[in-house]
This record gives structure tokens, sequence and C-alpha cells, in this order.
């Protein structure tokens, strides 16, 4: 078995990976693993913009760092820019530049 990263998308930034997709589905494609790579160069390989992405998560557990380290099989959540938690994730460390 082949390790990869199962990428989660929620919100319009589906639309660069899946451009029949609906709003009230479910979007997941599967990346191959790259050893060492960081959330910040996942989101370049994946060619989002800040303007793209807003909060993200790696195995259910938010990130609060781009340099965090992307784990072998990792599930990945990234939600669109604008997107607010459903508690309004006032506690997260913004890390955008």
């Amino acid at each position: 078995m082949n390790d990869s990263v199962n990428i989660h998308l929620y919100g319009p930034v589906k639309f660069q990976f899946s451009p029949k997709a609906k709003l009230s589905e479910e979007t997941i494609i599967e990346i191959p693993f790259v050893f060492n790579e960081t959330v910040e160069h996942l989101l370049q390989r994946l060619n989002l913009s800040d303007s793209d992405y807003g909060e993200c998560f790696i195995n259910h557990s938010i990130v609060k760092n781009v340099s965090d380290l992307i784990p072998r099989n990792a599930r990945v959540a990234i939600f669109s820019h604008g997107m607010l938690l459903i508690d309004g994730g006032l506690y997260i460390k913004k890390w955008k530049h």
C-alpha cells in the first residue's frame, strides 16, 4: 500500500479540484505522501493561495502553525476562506501571513 494524504475540501475551494461538485457533498482527493512536507508546502503543492483557504485540520486537530508536518496517511481538512467554525474559533492562533 502506498502512503497517501486524504484531503477533505469544504466550501468553494472544492471547485478547484472538482468543478461539478455540490457544496452539500463531501469532496475528497487523495495525493501521494511527501516525507517532511509541511502544511505550507502542501498548500503550495495544491496551488492554493492565501485567499483560497481558511482553517485547516490534520487528523481532526486544528493546524496552528504552517510548519506542522503532514504525517503518513493523514486526513487533512481544508476549509474555504471566510468559512467560520461553529464556535467562532476565537481561541485559534491565526498563522496565515
